[in-house]
């Protein structure tokens, strides 16, 4: 007795094939690939356009679907008042559609790819607080507005609205409208290198601008040499140490929190700069690597911190390892917590001392040395910034008494001309009493890490002269 045959189609589009039902189950359906065809689209009118459906294999939360959108062709008027009229349009649209050959899961919405794709890359490769930050602007802005928004029909228009309506409804500043695009132009920046977007296609948020009725925020501030010493005189122990080092390093609250014993090393002379290397940041109780490479590097420590933190170890037991600044359990101490709340700000209002938070320091350590006439590109090594531009743009602030100054001076110079300085000279008064002040170790400082030694010219004997520049061949 022979066996049945059947007759099966073992792929959509192939031909029919004899099967033998004795040989084993017939081939699962799922797995297998279908051919693709040339879909045609169904046209349609709706609120007075031609409107073109199609179907489109779509990926969201890693499940294939099927979708159908629509596409709008042409509005109904005398040129286009049939069907028929639009088809060119529809063949033209669906030209690319049908030549689309991207896989149906990197068809999906910016919520699922934020969601599946994107927050978990950023969880691996970024830092906490970056992570914390992506967090923040994602649910309280873009979530809400753009998350069912299809990742490849994504245009600049659309980015465009979304900036102007967050401007509009919130209020926000123009930093922050900038910390929103940054957040989605490197979202599809991601997208097109894992080809959930076409590579050929332009970067949508790379043309959408900040509205130009955003405000522009309030200005970082900088502590002044004068205001770091007010504050000095009023604060004591663990507080007055944590805030001589923030000024006279200009450390960020994380490097600050990191410090260790076994990073420092105090200087051999009695003036002269130790070293107090930067290894760990510390943001929450999450301890990870500074926030750069350029980060990850020794920075000086003059006498007047060096004096502090010699009176800091004693105070805590004379440790050699561990954390410089630590609570009670031996952990970074929360310099944000209650040495901030209870000692910094009460003691420092009293005084009427404002306060601007730690990065202030950070910005006046620049703003000082500036005035003292140190380089830009040395403030720049100080701070470990990466490009100089950082440095000039953002904390370097105009001191508004050197602005009068020179005003002074320029009016001066108006009401008698002969009298103007040809070559004005920064000058910058030092005590000469017997402890060098501030001032002077931090240019001495500057100096150590940027300066360059250049050997000076042996002096002329009264019976030479200077020698002259030969003079150009013709």
């Amino acid at each position: 007795m022979s066996a049945s045959v059947t007759y099966v189609r073992f792929e959509y589009g192939s031909r029919w094939r004899p099967y033998c039902a004795g040989e084993g189950s017939l081939p699962r359906k799922q797995g297998v690939p279908l051919r693709r065809t040339k879909q045609h689209g169904y046209i349609t009118k709706h609120r007075g356009w031609w409107v073109l459906r199609y179907r489109e294999r779509v990926g969201v939360g890693g499940v294939v679907k099927t979708r159908q959108p629509a596409h709008r062709l042409a509005p109904v008027d005398g040129e286009h008042r049939t069907r028929a009229s639009v088809r060119q349009l529809a063949d033209e649209f669906l030209e690319t559609v049908n030549a689309r050959a991207a896989s149906p899961l990197t068809v999906t919405t910016i919520g699922d790819f934020y969601d599946r794709v994107f927050l978990p890359f950023v969880r691996v490769h970024k830092r906490p607080s970056t992570v914390h930050g992506y967090q923040q602007i994602w649910s309280a802005y873009l979530k809400g507005r753009c998350a069912s928004a299809w990742l490849r029909d994504v245009r600049t228009y659309h980015v465009q609205t979304w900036l102007n309506e967050i401007a509009a409804e919130r209020g926000l500043s123009r930093t922050t409208l900038r910390h929103i695009k940054h957040f989605l132009g490197g979202l599809f920046r991601y997208a097109v290198q894992q080809d959930y977007l076409d590579s050929s296609r332009a970067n949508p948020v790379q043309l959408a601008t900040i509205p130009p009725g955003a405000p522009r925020g309030v200005e970082g501030r900088a502590y002044s040499l004068e205001e770091i010493s007010r504050m000095l005189s009023v604060l004591s122990g663990v507080a007055a140490t944590a805030v001589a080092t923030a000024a006279y390093t200009g450390l960020r609250r994380g490097e600050l929190r990191g410090l260790l014993w076994e990073a420092y090393e105090p200087a051999t002379e009695e003036d002269g700069i130790g070293v107090l290397q930067v290894t760990r940041s510390v943001w929450r109780n999450i301890i990870g690597e500074p926030k750069t490479e350029k980060s990850r590097t020794w920075v000086p420590v003059i006498p007047q911190l060096a004096q502090a933190l010699e009176a800091h170890r004693r105070a805590s037991g004379t440790p050699t390892t561990g954390p410089i600044f630590r609570n009670k359990f031996g952990r970074p101490l929360d310099i944000d917590g209650r040495i901030c709340r209870e000692e910094i700000r009460p003691s420092l209002k009293k005084a009427e001392i404002p306060w601007f938070g730690w990065h202030g320091f950070r910005r006046g350590l620049a703003s000082n040395l500036n005035r003292l006439g140190v380089d830009d590109s040395v403030i720049q090594s100080i701070l470990r910034h990466s490009t100089v531009a950082i440095t000039q743009n953002f904390y370097i602030k105009t001191v508004p008494l050197d602005a009068l100054r020179a005003m002074r001076q320029f009016s001066e110079a108006l009401l008698c001309p002969s009298c103007a300085p040809t070559a004005p000279a920064k000058q910058t008064n030092w005590s000469h009493s017997a402890e060098p002040r501030v001032e002077v170790m931090l240019l001495a400082s500057a100096n150590k890490l940027g300066a360059t030694e250049r050997p000076e010219a042996p002096p002329l004997r009264p019976d030479e002269s200077a020698p002259q520049q030969a003079a150009p061949r013709r």
